[in-house]
């Protein structure tokens, strides 16, 4: 960037970047033993099931009986809680404990893991690694309550008849067996197999695809004890991280003149940079917001996902650039360990690129595929060490630099786990390089009649932004197969007065594991217009609501890079 963007001007720019973070203290726990019961059942009942349970303080372990029922006592423990039952015949199946007293009741079945998915808006076994005091305070009977309606609504959509069943958590169960004739519940359970066989998916395919689905707000818990915006219930007051993914200069303290930091006060919709810088935002709709750089009084617009992180667009030096804020989070090397998905947007001319690479857990990059290979590769040589290691930045987040002195260059990373426990990380180079990072999970299909809405921005390869001001999205799934993986949506601009609706293919986990690609094609709107379409590869931030798209280059074409936020 020019040196017009000072630290002054930054700060105002990067005012408009308002979602935020915080904590809160929890009450200490009651003393005591905390005693939960239930009924552990895939289609009948499982004994013998090893039962792990974590509160929000202590935890236990049981073990099933023969009719799948299970008692266990946590010495001190308080609700909430989480259980696992190992090793069912439909996998590990999980479920969650609530309320105020000394006993609870929690079933482990099929149900209850769809409710947990949906509650938690991501994977339930990532919500049980990751549950902690803090974490409990998202299991709520409210928000139990409402993942209950979602994930009935979801599966009467898909023709399977749950609405005898109350709350799966806590309803009397008697599983199906050979000396005993179910209940209500307990056929439910016997007939899943096959209803889900009829409707084309696995338990994994529906847990994942329910997940997705899930409305609920996925702030982290720290996030939901902070005042909220009141046109947003994702925008929360605290201190934020900005990123904006543009050529960067160098600020006096050596760190890149694109990123900064300030605090959000969500009430009053006022972002306070930490140079002092005050400036006010304007709601413009559910979760979004106007503003202006401060520079020259240039436009902004900015929105907020369900897990509150903020993407946001506006003209920085006369040039529309795109900029991402993430509520900031105290994490360690630890906490970047895994297998992930990226897409970056970098090299000599600049290009898309999909990587996968497993990270340890003390900076170390274990291992990396299609590294600067084609895009659209199937499969992939798989890079070995040495690899530039990764560690922490007392300025915030990471920082990852060469270890060739011929090429010498710097990276900075910042991550952040969403109340889905699903953990992303943003990275940018002083040229202007930049990817994101998302845990490598298969995609699930859709449901078919499911509908959502997005915002969406492009950028070109010079990381120039198509415009300052987010266009919209409308998707509805026409049909799914599971055979092929890959499904049929239609897709509209619902600000146009012409009705431009067309089909589109979408092919899952292609061309590798996590990602979706859609072939160029042209479909046929209601008006009769022939819409044309590129091909490109897209990628899925795992509970955040975010999706980024490369749009491949042709003869014709540059290459296009997108963020898609989830209305």
């Amino acid at each position: 960037m020019t040196a017009g963007l000072n630290a002054v001007a930054l700060a105002a720019v990067l005012a408009l970047a308002g979602c935020g973070g915080g904590g809160g203290e929890d009450s200490p726990p009651a003393s005591g033993s905390l005693t939960l019961s239930g009924i552990v059942a895939a289609r009948t009942a499982e004994s013998a099931r090893s039962i792990d349970v974590k509160c929000a303080s202590g935890s236990g372990t049981a073990t099933s009986n023969s009719d799948g029922s299970y008692t266990v006592t946590v010495t001190g423990g308080s609700l909430p809680c989480v259980l696992r039952a190992a090793g069912t015949t439909d996998g590990d199946l999980y479920s969650v404990a609530y309320g105020s007293g000394r006993t609870a009741t929690a079933n482990l079945t099929p149900l209850t893991q769809l409710v947990v998915a949906s509650m938690a808006a991501g994977d339930p076994a990532t919500f049980y690694g990751n549950f902690s005091a803090d974490t409990a305070a998202l299991v709520t009977a409210a928000r139990v309550d409402a993942a209950v309606s979602t994930v009935q609504a979801d599966l009467t959509a898909r023709g399977i008849d749950a609405t005898g069943v109350d709350n799966p958590v806590t309803a009397a169960l008697v599983p199906a067996g050979t000396t005993q004739t179910g209940n209500t519940y307990g056929q439910v359970l016997s007939g899943l197999e096959a209803n889900l066989t009829t409707a084309g998916m696995t338990l994994t395919q529906l847990t994942s695809s329910v997940a997705s689905a899930s409305p609920t707000v996925r702030l982290p818990a720290a996030l939901l004890s902070q005042p909220q915006a009141s046109n947003c219930a994702a925008l929360r007051s605290g201190p934020v991280r900005i990123v904006w993914l543009a050529p960067a200069g160098l600020k006096a303290d050596g760190d890149f003149d694109t990123i900064s930091r300030g605090t959000m006060d969500a009430t009053t919709l006022t972002f306070t940079a930490d140079n002092g810088t005050v400036t006010h935002l304007s709601a413009n709709g559910t979760c979004r917001y106007a503003g202006s750089t401060g520079l020259n009084g240039d436009p902004a617009d900015a929105v907020v996902s369900q897990a509150g992180v903020m993407v946001m667009t506006s003209k920085i030096n006369g040039v529309n650039r795109l900029g991402v804020a993430l509520p900031e989070q105290s994490l360690t090397l630890a906490d970047l360990a895994g297998e992930f998905n990226m897409m970056n947007l970098e090299g000599s001319p600049s290009a898309g690129h999909t990587v996968t690479a497993k990270l340890g857990s003390a900076g170390d990059i274990v291992w990396a595929r299609c590294f600067n290979e084609d895009v659209l590769a199937r499969t992939c040589t798989t890079q070995w060490p040495p690899f530039a290691p990764v560690a922490a930045d007392g300025r915030g987040g990471f920082t990852m630099r060469s270890i060739d002195p011929a090429d010498p260059w710097t990276d900075r990373w910042f991550a952040y786990r969403t109340g889905s426990g699903d953990l992303m990380v943003l990275w940018i180079g002083s040229g202007g390089s930049w990817g994101v990072f998302t845990p490598n999970v298969a995609r699930t299909l859709p449901t078919v009649g499911g509908s959502s809405r997005s915002w969406d921005m492009s950028m070109t390869m010079d990381r120039i932004a198509s415009s300052t001001v987010f266009s919209e999205s409308a998707f509805v799934t026409k049909s799914a197969d599971a055979a092929t993986d890959s499904y049929v949506r239609t897709r509209r601009n619902p600000l146009l007065v012409t009705d431009d609706s067309h089909d589109e293919k979408i092919q899952q986990n292609w061309p590798r594991n996590g990602y979706a690609h859609r072939p160029a094609g042209s479909s046929t709107t209601p008006t009769g217009t022939t819409i044309n379409f590129r091909e490109c590869v897209s990628l899925r931030l795992l509970g955040t609501g975010l999706s980024v798209t490369y749009s491949v280059p042709t003869a014709t074409q540059a290459g296009v890079m997108s963020f898609g936020v989830t209305q």
